[in-house]
């Protein structure tokens, strides 16, 4: 086949179906059918007069070609990244995507209450935020920036630390439990509370079994779903384990018991390339001063000072 005749598209359409392993998935990514996904698949086949895939009821599998093929299409992939950052923004860096992929309770509960702020002051930034989850290869080489609570092992990725999540017990006004206002953990021993998966399994990794929190935390209801979490807490129906910056969108629900026992780092992240671009430092400036530990105490190292609690103000609200 000739260069100048090689359709770059149906390289990108099989590199994602051989990434995620499955048609179906593909389509999802990209957005397209499934039937479509395959017929790309099957054209490129028919141009390189190869089999790239074994297909059966139990899936798909590269095969020796296609193996070799997806080689080469990660080193075309890399190569279409080298054109976007050293050719397409020559003429303007302030502008053009930058994608960020943060860890689900910061993004939905600290930056997205920010977003507005940012994208008026600069329009022509368009942000393209994903809830962090544990990436694979292609997600980290999607991503431009990525802020977590764990610390990415690639070794080619600039990392920096930033400041502490620190967590504790919430509850609505019309819970019974917020009728006395701050407690401690063996007030609420026998109490319904939800914890979400994450802190949970943080829990569990770093307390020993006889640790109080880690045993209140076993014999608690546990959820995927940090909104499902958040909206029973409110409801009134239970209690609820939560990072404490939460209280900065959510002020109808209220910290009554703190858990300094489990804290966790907050880590910026980003590869080489996104020094180069000038919208990828304005987006790094602007997430350094959102989770600064000096202008925001929620995050500062010490836990006696970022769980400071204040019960007067949580028995006035109730009144």
């Amino acid at each position: 086949m000739q260069a100048e005749l090689f359709d770059w598209d149906k390289i990108r359409v099989f590199r994602t179906v051989a990434h995620l392993g499955s048609m179906s998935a593909a389509a999802i990514r990209l957005g397209g059918s499934v039937p479509t996904i395959s017929r790309r698949v099957s054209d490129l086949e028919a141009d390189l007069n190869t089999q790239l895939f074994h297909r059966s009821t139990r899936g798909i599998e590269l095969t020796e070609a296609g193996s070799i093929l997806l080689r080469h299409a990660d080193v075309m992939a890399d190569v279409m990244e080298a054109v976007e950052i050293d050719v397409a923004d020559r003429q303007g860096t302030q502008t053009g995507i930058v994608r960020l992929d943060v860890d689900e309770a910061l993004l939905a509960w600290w930056l997205m209450p920010q977003l507005p702020v940012f994208l008026r002051s600069h329009p022509g930034i368009d942000l393209r935020t994903s809830a962090w989850t544990p990436p694979t290869a292609e997600a980290l080489n999607r991503a431009d920036i990525l802020t977590t609570l764990d610390r990415p092992v690639q070794s080619d990725l600039v990392t920096r630390r930033l400041g502490k999540v620190h967590y504790a017990i919430y509850a609505a006004p019309t819970h019974p439990a917020a009728e006395h206002g701050p407690a401690s953990l063996e007030d609420i021993d026998t109490v319904r509370c939800v914890f979400p998966l994450g802190l949970a399994d943080r829990i569990a990794g770093s307390l020993t079994p006889v640790t109080p929190l880690r045993q209140f935390c076993e014999r608690s209801p546990v959820t995927n779903s940090l909104a499902s979490a958040l909206a029973e807490c409110r409801s009134g129906a239970s209690l609820c384990a939560l990072p404490t910056f939460v209280e900065a969108s959510h002020t109808d629900i209220f910290r009554i018991c703190p858990l300094p026992e489990i804290r966790d780092d907050i880590w910026l992240s980003f590869p080489e390339r996104a020094r180069r671009l000038e919208r990828c430092t304005t987006v790094l400036d602007w997430l350094r001063g959102l989770l600064n530990a000096e202008a925001h105490p929620c995050f500062r190292q010490n836990p006696a000072q970022a769980l400071r609690m204040e019960p007067a103000p949580l028995l006035r609200r109730q009144a």
